[in-house]
């Protein structure tokens, strides 16, 4: 448990439980730590009735005001919370309920410590074969109806029409394939953004370059991509219509490699170094789906290669795909939304 929980703990319990003693607590939240907890949970709260949004910090809250989303900042003392991060510690109250959902498909990351995970009433992995592996560890809060997140996919939000004016809207040459390439976050050791953020221009001029990067990615990199011409950075977390409209994808260790595999993509990866915070399994899965280099110079056949021969690793993909989610059906922010209620019926919208 991290140290501000203990600094917390107890001024936050007197001040919660005073608050209730006067007025009883009704009001629930979604705590938003990043733009990317709004995307995943959209799906999800469109089948509630809508609940106020509290933002981590200032920080926060000001890039959610410009992009005219309106949001409080920490401390607040609801009835209950919703988040999608691990920070049942800034809500120390037991009586609060707790909701989680994961922010990404699958643990491409080690389990968050069991302590934070069982301080939830209900966390939402995103398979129940992902929930069995947290059980194994002592984690008995886990629930795994599906990833909310991928549920536009398959829903009908993105129809043929809608993707071909995205493709029209990035100005994409429709002679080339498309090349998404993504990274997760360079600090955690895990991340190949450096074998290629400067060699963006080699491709440009054979393929239609899009480019996402993990939310902490160092400016760096960011700022070389950029500015590289030719290149379209993807400026939203909202990356499902870019993938579906990609040709083949580019990554490393990132968990947006399962929403490629869940849309059958052809991915070539970049092997990365064994670290302390590599998953064995997920290491194993990644090999599995994808098209395995280590340099960038490799890249070029590569991408020629893994286009041509996509099918060699649909088998791969429909296992992993079966392990990664519960189902791809459009449908999990309603399973999600509806077992949510089974804890907190105020949030239904037929009452």
């Amino acid at each position: 448990m991290v140290l501000s929980y203990y600094v917390i703990k107890f001024p936050y319990r007197l001040v919660w439980n005073i608050l209730n003693l006067f007025k009883k607590r009704k009001e629930l939240v979604f705590f938003c730590a990043n733009e990317l907890d709004l995307e995943i949970f959209k799906n999800v709260q469109r089948h509630l009735k809508p609940i106020p949004i509290v933002a981590k910090n200032r920080s926060i809250q000001k890039k959610l005001l410009e992009k005219g989303i309106k949001a409080r900042i920490m401390p607040v003392f609801p009835k209950g919370v919703i988040m999608c991060r691990q920070a049942c510690y800034l809500f120390p109250e037991p009586k609060i309920v707790k909701i989680g959902i994961n922010h990404g498909a699958y643990h491409f990351k080690p389990f968050a410590n069991v302590k934070g995970h069982n301080m939830f009433d209900q966390f939402h992995f995103t398979s129940s074969k992902e929930v069995e592996e947290a059980k194994a560890i002592g984690i008995v809060s886990g629930v795994g109806l599906g990833y909310p997140k991928m549920d536009d996919a398959y829903n009908g939000t993105y129809s043929e029409e809608v993707l071909n004016r995205l493709k029209k809207k990035l100005k994409l040459d429709e002679n080339k394939k498309t090349i998404l390439f993504s990274s997760t976050w360079d600090g955690s050791q895990m991340s190949a953004v450096h074998k290629w953020y400067d060699q963006l221009k080699d491709y440009t001029e054979k393929y239609n370059v899009l480019v996402t990067l993990h939310v902490w990615t160092s400016d760096k990199y960011r700022d070389i991509i950029r500015e590289t011409l030719g290149v379209k950075y993807i400026d939203t977390q909202n990356v499902t219509p870019y993938i579906m409209i990609a040709d083949i994808c580019v990554g490393d260790t990132s968990s947006i490699l399962s929403e490629m595999c869940a849309l059958y993509k052809p991915i070539v990866t970049f092997k990365v170094p064994v670290v302390r915070r590599t998953v064995p399994e997920v290491r194993e899965i990644i090999s599995s789906i994808s098209f395995q280099i280590d340099s960038q110079e490799e890249l070029g056949k590569m991408l020629d290669y893994a286009y041509e021969n996509a099918n060699e690793k649909r088998d791969a993909q429909q296992i992993a795909n079966q392990r990664m989610f519960e189902s791809l059906d459009g449908k999990a922010g309603e399973r999600i939304a509806n077992k949510i209620m089974e804890v907190l019926p105020e949030l239904d919208k037929e009452k």
